[in-house]
């Protein structure tokens, strides 16, 4: 295996409306910057208000947020994160996720690989 590049003009480019089956409040754009076996990195940007409903996924996903501000509740717990923020949501944890004010943009890491949207 060598390794790959992806530059931002050439990552594919989704626009989801749902997350493990379930309906957002708005849509939202997913770019996919790398994907192989063992993981899967796709920058997340999600309009102000926008959220994902409480859900649970069978990986584990690891994130860091980039801009704006984000409500998580994980397993639970809530707390509010900036840019700099990372983010575990852990396997069979119900977890989500709301954009406040200006929006959020967050690189979220899941692995094994999944495509939950």
């Amino acid at each position: 295996m060598t390794g790959s590049v992806t530059r931002s003009t050439d990552a594919e480019l989704i626009r989801i409306d749902r997350v493990e089956g379930r309906p957002l409040s708005a849509p939202a754009e997913i770019r996919v910057l790398a994907e192989h076996d063992r993981m899967l990195m796709v920058e997340v940007t999600m309009p102000p208000g926008a959220g994902s409903p409480r859900h649970v996924h069978d990986h584990e996903s690891v994130g860091y947020v980039v801009r704006g501000r984000v409500r998580a509740v994980i397993g639970g717990v809530t707390s509010e994160l900036s840019a700099g923020d990372g983010f575990l949501h852990p396997p069979d944890v119900p977890h989500e996720m709301l954009a406040l004010d200006e929006g959020a943009v967050w690189l979220e890491i899941k692995s094994p690989p999944r495509r939950t949207w």
